[in-house]
């Protein structure tokens, strides 16, 4: 297992602010991809809750919540927030959450994201997100992610 870094550090301190423990593992493999993750650390795919960025028409930071094997469906999105999505490239990620793609952490972010979540992921009681880096994972109840972010739930798929 690897050391936790300055991004880590961050995240926890954000949780610790909601009241909420997290521990992140550091995992020699990459976890970047949710298949990667799932193995990592041997739960469901649909355990996994990618944190996929995008942009919105006015360059504002949306962070998505996505259970592992599915895909943001950009028209249904629309459709259920009005908000069209653009993507956004590394720079912007780094720039806006101050994570490397495929480490975003659902707290810390440099700027203050617009969050929304895919509602299959309340199908688990627990799910696997993004520590910080793209080989860490830490585990929460799903009810403590929903505590600690407001964030609006919508059907992505």
């Amino acid at each position: 297992m690897k050391k936790s870094n300055n991004s880590q550090e961050k995240v926890i301190r954000a949780f610790e602010t909601k009241n909420i423990q997290i521990k992140i593992l550091n995992l020699e493999q990459s976890t970047k991809t949710s298949i990667e993750a799932a193995n990592a650390v041997g739960c469901k795919l649909e355990q996994i809750a990618k944190s996929i960025i995008f942009k919105d028409s006015n360059n504002n930071l949306i962070h998505i919540f996505v259970s592992g094997p599915n895909r943001v469906n950009f028209q249904t999105f629309e459709e259920s927030t009005g908000i069209k999505l653009h993507t956004a490239d590394a720079k912007f990620v780094r720039d806006k959450t101050g994570f490397a793609i495929g480490g975003v952490a659902p707290l810390g972010h440099i700027e203050e994201p617009i969050y929304f979540l895919d509602e299959t992921l309340l199908e688990h009681e627990v799910v696997w997100c993004a520590g910080g880096t793209p080989n860490s994972l830490f585990e929460i109840k799903s009810i403590e992610l929903l505590k600690a972010i407001n964030l609006e739930i919508v059907k992505l798929v």
